[in-house]
């Protein structure tokens, strides 16, 4: 498939008269004719904005079709100033030349003498004869060129072509969703590993002594999504990297090329700034791009600004695509720009430049041509996963570019379309909701609506509050007046009670008998579910018998319950066990509710495990029970249950058939008052279940809040074989509280590393012994 090139190179250079634009090689000659850049710096803003991603407010105000015709305005103007004279003659012959040879036309943009034109999107260039983009052909791609004194030879690559990954977010920058980007990267490119044409190989921390270990293996691609930036000081571009303790590590562009010209393989290095990576108005990657290839890396794609999730998803796929079927380099960067313009209306299909040194291609990969196709069902039911996973972490917005690439390559897949609409309708009307809500003047409190007139339900509200105040004052004044009558009572009596003298010797034996009974009462019904819960024959009898290694370290023990706990919403049988607090906010949106708190009790035997949880919640939000995706929205608790995590990588996702999400909502239906779900992983993420009547549940009201039991079999669970005392499994306690149903407001949890993010992660769960008693 590959495809055979003439060079057009020219360069632009700096001289006392201006700037000239000189064609230095090509297939009609060479010549040169004077170049003045046709825009003024605010136009160029301008322009960077309209090909910028469509998240940017500026560029949303703007209809697509004016956009489009303001990037081909640009393009035209561009292409206009440096086609002018002999350079415009000298590329209309070659073109023809290479027209009757059968081979493309490669124009080889040289600006090392002109560093203040880099930041010009020359990939946009439009000519006006041809009536197209240049780089929107795979016949007249645009490459800028760099002269590198050592450039290695082409790389014979068998299967798979690998690609080694860092996703850098320092805790001292602006933070980006490091497993959201790892999610996509995963999804778009599935059917290309699953085919056996492309391996990834994500690094799970983004230091550059991680790197440099990494790089002992054989890697063709290095794949960075992260900040860039320019050392003025040093002159040269950095990239963003992590140290041990997670803050910001410049790297500069020397030290990088180090590494990687040593790499054995590496022939491509990918430069990408996600959405929020873009540091500064210049390109945050040339200057890496550019020391990258002077070191003599063959080939750099670099980001010229950052694009957008639904940008990210084709560029990922079609490019490591298009390498894998043996595309050359430029081609194939080409092919990709055609499939994002038609793939959307946003004109970010020249986000990504092409810095190359040499004219020879950097892989070899015919032997990965005789391999099957991929399979394409297989990368969207990827891409709807990763959909379902940031819908179910309550983030709408990362939902929506996903869900709208799979409708527009396969609108009929799933239920995507309508899905999609759903989503939308949710955040507009979250939106308008939020629009529409009163704003509190800062004096007295007071809402007012957007014309400042106090509103009619503000004063209602008022005057109810009062009145529940007056209610009160009066309720707690009459139980003071009753108290003191009692008082008052109770002392006119006594001098008739002394009379009567001392208390006869058999009833005050009967009065100490009573005493004791009640003492023994109190003091088995206090101590002796904790006597049992010890006694070994009875723990040997329901949970099994003792394992002979010592007990690891885990984050909490869970007592073994040689008399199980009934479910019936009284709770006694809980009284003896350990509480584990629930406090740690790991999701707020719109603010923690003052009084907001949990726990948990647990226990097990061979049959279930079974959990108590106490909430203080001022507000009871109740989830929507025909709605298990609801369920993680809505009032409830949850836990996150798998196997033993503690020999994983941090970076290891969900197992399959082992890791499961428990969901337990608050439902007004009758007596149970909650129900339970189960979510199963899938691909690396929690998929959305389905109700679980296997799982008991028991609710009941509280003054402030609710408390709940349940019996979850381990068959739920996915455990055919019961566990056996000193198993270790991975788990998180979970409460949520919803703002409104549909809504999640806050979760807390027993793991303060339970984000979002970290959810996919079991690693990163908290470990649980199961044992004799906790």
């Amino acid at each position: 498939m590959g495809r055979d090139y003439l060079d057009f190179e020219v360069s632009i250079e700096s001289t006392p008269t201006g700037q000239v634009a000189r064609v230095t090689s090509s297939p009609a000659g060479t010549g040169g004719a004077p170049f003045a850049l046709p825009f003024k710096p605010v136009e160029l803003a301008q322009f960077m904005t309209a090909v910028g991603p469509p998240r940017v407010a500026s560029r949303r105000l703007v209809p697509a079709e004016s956009r489009v015709m303001d990037v081909k305005d640009y393009g035209r103007r561009l292409g206009d100033a440096l086609f002018a004279g002999d350079v415009g003659r000298l590329f209309r012959q070659s073109l023809s030349t290479a027209k009757q040879q059968g081979s493309g036309l490669r124009v080889r943009l040289g600006l090392e003498s002109s560093p203040d034109l880099e930041p010009i999107p020359w990939e946009y260039l439009y000519d006006s004869e041809l009536g197209r983009f240049l780089t929107l052909s795979s016949q007249t791609p645009i490459v800028r060129s760099l002269e590198a004194l050592d450039v290695p030879a082409p790389v014979q690559v068998v299967a798979p072509l690998r690609v080694l990954v860092m996703i850098s977010s320092p805790s001292d920058l602006p933070q980006l969703a490091v497993a959201h980007e790892e999610e996509l990267l995963r999804a778009t490119t599935a059917d290309l590993v699953s085919s056996g044409r492309l391996e990834l190989v994500v690094l799970t921390q983004a230091t550059l002594s991680d790197l440099q270990r990494a790089l002992l293996d054989t890697f063709h691609v290095f794949h960075f999504v992260g900040h860039g930036g320019f050392d003025k000081g040093a002159a040269e571009g950095v990239l963003v990297l992590e140290r041990e303790d997670g803050t910001s590590h410049r790297v500069g562009a020397s030290r990088l090329g180090t590494l990687l010209h040593d790499a054995n393989g590496m022939q491509l290095v990918v430069l990408n700034a996600c959405e929020g990576a873009r540091t500064s108005g210049r390109d945050a990657f040339s200057g890496v791009a550019q020391a990258v290839v002077r070191q003599g890396l063959p080939a750099v794609v670099a980001m010229q600004t950052e694009i957008s999730d639904r940008a990210a998803l084709v560029f990922s796929h079609e490019f490591y695509y298009f390498l894998t079927r043996g595309l050359p380099i430029d081609a194939a960067i080409c092919e990709v720009r055609k499939a994002m313009a038609t793939s959307d209306e946003a004109s970010e299909w020249g986000t990504a430049v092409l810095v190359r040194s040499g004219s020879d291609q950097p892989f070899d990969v015919s032997a990965l041509g005789a391999m099957a196709e991929p399979a394409p069902e297989g990368r969207l039911e990827s891409l709807y996963a990763a959909a379902q996973s940031s819908l179910a972490s309550a983030a709408p917005h990362t939902a929506v570019p996903i869900l709208e690439q799979i409708a527009a390559e396969r609108p009929d897949f799933a239920d995507v379309t309508t899905l999609l609409e759903a989503v939308k309708v949710e955040i507009e009307t979250t939106a308008s909701d939020a629009r529409a809500r009163p704003e509190v003047a800062p004096d007295r409190g007071r809402p007012v609506d957007r014309k400042g007139a106090d509103t009619a339900a503000w004063e209602r509200e008022q005057q109810d509050r009062e009145r529940a105040l007056r209610e009160d004052r009066e309720k707690r004044e009459q139980a003071r007046r009753q108290r003191e009558q009692a008082d008052r009572d109770e002392r006119r009596r006594a001098p008739r009670a002394a009379s009567h003298g001392r208390l006869r010797p058999l009833r005050a034996l009967k009065l100490a008998v009573w005493l004791v009974v009640l003492v023994a009462g109190f003091l088995a019904w206090r101590f002796l579910p904790t006597l049992v819960q010890r006694a070994e024959p009875l723990v040997d009898l329901a949970c099994g018998s003792p394992s002979d290694s010592s007990a690891p370290r885990t984050s909490f023990v869970v007592g073994c319950a040689p008399v199980a706990p009934v479910i019936d919403g009284e709770f006694d049988d809980w009284r003896s066990v350990t509480t584990h607090p629930v406090t740690a906010v790991v999701y707020d949106r719109g603010g923690v509710r003052s009084g907001l708190a949990g726990s948990w009790k647990l226990l097990w035997d061979k049959d279930a495990l079974y959990l108590h949880a106490s909430v203080t919640d001022p507000q009871i939000t109740p989830v929507r029970t025909s709605d298990p995706k609801s369920f993680w929205s809505g009032d409830g608790i949850s836990f996150e249950f798998g196997p033993d995590p503690r020999a994983l990588d941090r970076a290891d996702r969900l197992r399959t058939g082992s890791d499961v999400h428990v969901l337990i909502g608050l439902v007004e239906d009758g007596d149970r008052r909650a129900l339970a779900a189960i979510n199963q992983a899938s691909k690396g993420t929690f998929a959305t279940g389905a109700a679980a009547p296997e799982i008991d549940v028991a609710r009941r009201a509280t003054a402030d809040g609710y408390q709940l039991e349940a019996r979850v079999p381990w068959s739920v669970l996915g455990l055919s074989i019961p566990p056996a005392r000193g198993t270790v499994i991975g788990m998180n306690l979970n409460v949520s509280d919803a703002a409104r149903p549909g809504e999640l407001r806050t979760m807390l949890s027993s793991n303060p590393k339970r984000t979002r993010e970290a959810q996919p992660h079991p690693r990163l769960w908290q470990t649980v012994l199961l044992g004799d008693g906790g």
